[in-house]
């Protein structure tokens, strides 16, 4: 009886304690998560938009947190970097990737990763003043979360089985753009070693949402199980534990490449993409709440004995839409007529066209580009230099032979049709009454050989007509043309 009661007396010292460093270390959390924020998502970082020195900043402050906790570097430094076309802009755009190896012979050549993007919408001006999209919840929240796990699995690195992926994702705004280029580029980690995938994304308002979402977590064999033992433990609320891959975060070019992805999201209950989402109205209490069931919830799901599909997860690329682009070209060169039943051809005048393309991508190697041109073209003839003032409008197809990543540059051959329609003809300057002499339609085939860098289109065009331009009964006079070819696209 004395031993039972000794030991009542030690439990209920220890209790306490326990529960004290329990509650301070919530209050630290807290505080760290806070401390971010307050960086994060300041005016001086301008939203953290694109091409804004702000965002840069957000990458620096990130970088120093992964380089502090001891976080391995993706390569050389924690950068993948890539290009990317914003309207006329081509911009350099970056995810902040580090890992940690896990403890398991056997598993810490698989990966869980965790990500969260740090890119936001930027600024405007007003009245002369500069409003500025904070994007506290969307999404520095995430990100300070994210910065909190590196802190606490670097500096427990005994608690994992597999290893630790995590990225700070760039371009999430402008339509998931780095972490499909990680996903489509990253040549350091083997896809099929990638087991799961957490996206942070608002997880900043877990009161007011009354419960944390784990869209996805049921796509994991045994993941909705798991997660509500923890969350019950934990005396945390759960909702939306569903098997769906969101599509409208950085989960979906995972889901697209055949890996689970969880979304962990506490809704849209901040001002969504508006400049009142500030760190002041976040639930740090929450998000600390948050913060540590996610330290739990990766930690047993490293040390499982396998991560599995529970169903198939679609494991290629969706289908790209066709696309449309457009731009202008000019085409610099020259043309003659030539007289096949005399066995004729006569010399080169200056040639020239200018107008706009259209472009239609499709989803596989073929371009579709038609274009209006005003065209102006001739010959050398007996009376002097032919001249024609034409509307010429050329379609061609392109096969693309070689092409980079995001469309960076293309190299293609292209052959296709013309229509033209001639409104003015002169010799020497003089008019002529060109449709008592011409036909004033005329059909031909256009041959080439192009590339693309950036938005500039640089190739060669050869013209052939395939119609008679004469009127007069026994000739044939066909025109033809070569052309240096210069555009841009929009």
């Amino acid at each position: 009886m004395k031993k039972i009661n000794r030991l009542m007396l030690i439990l209920s010292l220890l209790i306490p304690l326990l529960t004290a460093a329990q509650n301070n270390e919530q209050s630290s959390l807290v505080q760290s998560l806070k401390n971010h924020l307050v960086i994060l998502a300041s005016d001086s970082l301008e939203g953290r938009g694109l091409g804004t020195d702000g965002r840069i900043k957000a990458r620096t402050y990130i970088e120093n947190h992964f380089k502090k906790a001891g976080l391995l570097t993706y390569d050389d430094d924690y950068f993948q970097n890539f290009e990317m076309r914003f309207y006329l802009i081509n911009l350099i755009g970056a995810n902040i990737i580090g890992y940690l190896p896990g403890n398991d012979p056997e598993l810490k050549n698989e990966f869980i990763v965790i990500g969260a993007h740090y890119d936001h919408l930027g600024y405007y001006f007003e009245n002369n003043e500069k409003v500025v999209f904070n994007g506290a919840d969307d999404n520095a929240s995430g990100v300070a979360t994210l910065l909190e796990l590196v802190r606490y699995f670097c500096a427990n690195p005994y608690l994992t089985g597999r290893s630790l992926l995590f990225i700070a994702f760039d371009a999430e705004e402008s339509g998931l753009i780095g972490s499909e280029h990680f996903v489509s580029e990253n040549t350091k980690f083997e896809m099929k070693s990638l087991k799961a995938m957490f996206s942070l994304d608002m997880v900043g308002m877990y009161s007011a949402n009354q419960g944390l979402s784990l869209h996805g977590i049921a796509a994991f064999r045994g993941g909705e199980e798991l997660a509500s033992a923890i969350a019950e433990k934990q005396n945390i609320l759960l909702q939306n534990t569903t098997g769906r891959i969101t599509s409208g975060t950085d989960t979906k070019p995972f889901g697209d490449a055949g890996i689970p992805a969880v979304h962990a999201f506490t809704g849209l209950k901040s001002p969504y993409h508006k400049p009142e989402d500030n760190y002041d109205l976040l639930d740090y209490e929450g998000m600390a709440k948050v913060s540590l069931y996610l330290r739990e919830l990766i930690t047993q799901m490293s040390l499982l004995p396998e991560i599995q599909p529970a169903f198939p997860v679609k494991n290629e690329k969706k289908k790209q839409p066709v696309k449309f682009n457009w731009g202008v070209i000019a085409h610099a060169g020259s043309s003659h007529n030539t007289f096949p039943d005399e066995f004729f051809r006569a010399k080169n005048v200056f040639a020239g066209s200018a107008g706009f393309f259209m472009q239609l991508q499709t989803p596989g190697p073929f371009y579709l580009q038609p274009e209006l041109l005003y065209d102006y073209n001739g010959s050398k003839s007996e009376n002097g230099t032919f001249r024609r003032h034409t509307l010429t409008i050329p379609l061609n197809i392109q096969y693309n032979l070689a092409k980079a990543t995001k469309g960076q540059y293309r190299i293609y051959p292209f052959a296709g049709v013309y229509y033209r329609y001639t409104f003015l003809g002169e010799n020497d300057f003089d008019g002529l009454n060109y449709a008592d002499v011409f036909e004033t339609q005329e059909w031909g085939l256009n041959l080439g050989f192009g590339m693309n860098v950036m938005g500039l289109h640089l190739a060669w065009t050869w013209r052939r007509g395939i119609t008679n331009i004469s009127r007069n009964t026994g000739v044939n006079i066909f025109n033809s043309g070569s052309y240096f070819t210069v555009g841009y696209r929009f």
